[in-house]
Parts: C-alpha cells; sequence; structure tokens
C-alpha cells in the first residue's frame, strides 16, 4: 500500500532534521580531540575507531529502518519497523555518556515517526510505548553491563530523567495534535468537495425523476385521450347516425301516419337517450382519473438505473417473491423510501455499492436497504429519516435502521399484507380508496 500524504513527506522532513542535528551534535561532542566514552585497547586510536564504527553503524541501521517505518506505515509489516527502529534507536547511544545532545535528537526522531505517520488514537499509543521503552533502557540496564570496556557509565539523576521525560512527551503530543489538525482539515475539505459532489448528482438526479414522471404523465395523458376519444367515437358516434338514418327514413316518406311518426319519436329519444348516458359516463371516468403510477417494480429498477448512471454506484437489486403490484399507496411509499435511501447512502455514508432485498411473507412485505458507507457509530433520526416513518405509517408500516459491526448502514421497512387467495391487498390502501376489505 501506498503510505499516506502528507504524513509521509512530513515525517520524513523532520526525521532528517532530527538525525542531521544527532550526526552534528555527535561529530561536535566526539571529535578527534575529545575523549571517547570506552576503550577496548591500549591503542587510543584503535578505540575511536571502534566506538565511531559501532555508532555510525547503528546509526545507519536505525535511520533506515526509521526510514522504512515512514514508507511502511499502511503495510501489514509495519510492527516490524517499529521493533527494529527501537531496538537500533536504544543500541545507537547506550555507549554515549550524553543525556540530552546526541540521545534526545535520536528518542525525538523516533517519536516523531510514531506520532505522525498513524492515526491519532493509534500514534498517541504507540508514543507511550515508545516513551517506556527508551526510558527502560535509558539508564543502561544490566543486559550489556553496566560498563563497557573499560568505561564505566553513570545513571542519569531523577531530574534530568524527568526533564527527558517531559521533553518526549510534549514533542509527541505536539505531533499527535499536528497530525490530528491535519485530519480534520482534510477531512473537512473532503467534506466540502463531497457535498458539492452530491449536491450536484442529487440535483441531476431529481431532474431525470422529474423528466421521467413528465413523461410517464404525458404518456398516460396520450393513452387516455385515444381511450375516451374511443369510448366517445363509439357511444356518441353510434348513437348520433342512428337518429341521423332514422330522420333522414322519415323525411323520406311523402305521407307519414300519426302512429308511425310517433313510433319513429320514440325511436330517435331513445337512441338520443343513450348516447346522453354514454356520454355522461364517459366525462365521469375522465373525472375520476388519478396520478398516473407505474407498478412497484418497474419503478424500482428505473430508479436503480437512473441513479446508476447519475452518481456510478452501484446498486443490485433482488425482487425475491415480490409481486408487481401492491397498489398506488404502497407503491409510492416504496419508491419514496427508496429514493431517500439513495440520498442518504450518497450524502452521510459515501457509499460505492447499496444493495436492495425484497420478500413477501404471508402477512407481510419486506424492504432491507444496505450499503457499505462509514455508517454511523451512534443513529440520530433525521428528517430523511422522520420522512420514512411518516411515509410508513400512512400503510401501517414501520422502520428500523441500524450499522451493521462490519461497517455500513442497513434500513429495514416492513408492511404489513392481508392475504385473500393468491393477491395481496394493503388493508390501509383499501380503506383509503374506500373499498371494502377482504
Amino acid at each position: 500500500m501506498k503510505p499516506e500524504w502528507p504524513y509521509s513527506i512530513l515525517s520524513s522532513v523532520l526525521v532528517t532534521a532530527l538525525l542531521l542535528c544527532a550526526v552534528v551534535m555527535f561529530a561536535s561532542q566526539y571529535h578527534p580531540g575529545a575523549e571517547i566514552p570506552i576503550t577496548f585497547s591500549a591503542n587510543e586510536a584503535f578505540n575511536r575507531v571502534v566506538f565511531l564504527r559501532n555508532f555510525y553503524l547503528s546509526f545507519g541501521v536505525y535511520a533506515a529502518v526509521l526510514f522504512g517505518g515512514i514508507f511502511a506505515a499502511s503495510s501489514p509489516f509495519w510492527g516490524i519497523y517499529l521493533v527494529a527502529g527501537a531496538g537500533a534507536a536504544v543500541l545507537a547511544v547506550y555507549a554515549l555518556d550524553d543525556f540530552f545532545t546526541v540521545t534526545i535528537f535520536i528518542y525525538l526522531a523516533y517519536l516523531t515517526m510514531v506520532s505522525l505517520v498513524f492515526p491519532p488514537r493509534r500514534g498517541c499509543a504507540l508514543s507511550v510505548c515508545g516513551i517506556l521503552f527508551f526510558l527502560l533502557f535509558f539508564t543502561h540496564p544490566p543486559f550489556m553491563g553496566l560498563s563497557l570496556g573499560g568505561a564505566t557509565f553513570v545513571r542519569p539523576s531523577p531530574a534530568e530523567t524527568g526533564i527527558l521525560i517531559l521533553v518526549m512527551a510534549v514533542v509527541s503530543a505536539l505531533m499527535i495534535t499536528l497530525r490530528y489538525c491535519i485530519d480534520m482539515h482534510r477531512y473537512d475539505k473532503e467534506t466540502i468537495a463531497h457535498l458539492n459532489l452530491v449536491e450536484t448528482r442529487l440535483m441531476l438526479f431529481n431532474h431525470r425523476l422529474q423528466e421521467l414522471a413528465k413523461e410517464r404523465g404525458e404518456e398516460a395523458v396520450r393513452e387516455e385521450r385515444l381511450r375516451f376519444t374511443r369510448d366517445l367515437h363509439d357511444s356518441c358516434g353510434y348513437a348520433f347516425s342512428n337518429i341521423i338514418l332514422v330522420s333522414d327514413a322519415a323525411v323520406s316518406r311523402s305521407k307519414l301516419e300519426t302512429a308511425h311518426a310517433q313510433e319513429i319519436f320514440h325511436q330517435i329519444r331513445g337512441l338520443a337517450s343513450r348516447g346522453l348516458n354514454d356520454t355522461r359516463e364517459t366525462l365521469h371516468l375522465i373525472r375520476k382519473i388519478r396520478e398516473p403510477s407505474h407498478t412497484s417494480v418497474e419503478t424500482i429498477y428505473q430508479l436503480k438505473k437512473i441513479f446508476e448512471e447519475v452518481t456510478g454506484i452501484t446498486v443490485a437489486v433482488e425482487t425475491g417473491n415480490m409481486k408487481n403490484d401492491y397498489g398506488l399507496a404502497v407503491n409510492k411509499v416504496i419508491s419514496r423510501i427508496i429514493q431517500e435511501s439513495f440520498t442518504n447512502s450518497i450524502r452521510h455514508g459515501r457509499a460505492s455499492r447499496i444493495q436492495i432485498q425484497f420478500w413477501e411473507f404471508p402477512r407481510e412485505f419486506t424492504m432491507t436497504v444496505t450499503d457499505n458507507g462509514i455508517g454511523a457509530e451512534h443513529i440520530v433520526k433525521g428528517i430523511g429519516l422522520a420522512g420514512m416513518e411518516e411515509r410508513l405509517a400512512s400503510v401501517g408500516g414501520t422502520l428500523a435502521v441500524s450499522s451493521p459491526q462490519e461497517g455500513g448502514f442497513r434500513l429495514r421497512i416492513t408492511i404489513p399484507l392481508v392475504p385473500m387467495g393468491t393477491v395481496s391487498f394493503n388493508v390501509v390502501t383499501c380503506r383509503q380508496a374506500g373499498e371494502p376489505l377482504p
């Protein structure tokens, strides 16, 4: 995995600066004329070569492991780098007799690395462990002896130990705070960019839905217009044509007896009356026209298609044993809840995949919407969820929301059904429509 920017760059710069300070301090403190803290033989030049070689070798290993840890913080082997780096740091300063020159810069380089390249919580825990580890070997415990060669090391005083703890703790706290501030700044920028993108996509999604609703309405109007014209043509046209024929037949006769004339007038009146009744029935049907609505399954797949095209988010639909139609009220509730679920998944959850599952039980219908977004530790029912509950309440349904441990967000609705034969009717729908309950 690639290291996360800018933490890897920032920690590399700071660690490089601290390591350079440590090298400069070491070179100035142990220059050719200075006394070295250990002796292996009477040959002073040999002792100096061994001392310098041991330090620079340990320091080189420490620097390599430290930079490896910076760029391997996101890999599965980050723990190996941390242990190796802490051990190399202890070995590099073990033979030194200073506390606040080379040693402090070596330790601070390690703490800077773990505080910046890891998230604040993990970085805080690793920093505390690093400080305790360095303090454990700060007084040179007997694992390598209290003396090395011909030199005896001086134990630090309690005041020096306290100052070292304070410096390491302050630097670690500053680095963790810096990481946290950068995280929050990046999160705010990403949130703003995400919300702008979401608003654009949702506007396009709503626009496409409006176009779909307009197309549905226009298509329904055309179909109804054709049906009404056919009905009017069949009823009124038939009546008026017969009236014309009977009237022409009556006019064509030169003499018309009274009884025969009355029969003809009765026929004309009867045809006119039937034509008027048929016209009234057709007009009555026109007044009963309701909002056009497609079946539930068709609407679901249309919403899925439009949402995927607009947002690029994958939507998987499993209709199970779902019927094609549950009535106008239930169909509308299902489609509205799906739209709101899509909005929540992209706006709050930042999901890349949404799964919708339907299933009809003997006395209830269920729908489950699950996404792979960021989820929520504490679910607060805002306007969206409250609106879902209100819509469900109109058809006797219930809503349950949760955030699974594996992540994401899950929404489950349940709508009661009353079976009758092989068809299911919603009780509330029947009541609203004024139909008798099955």
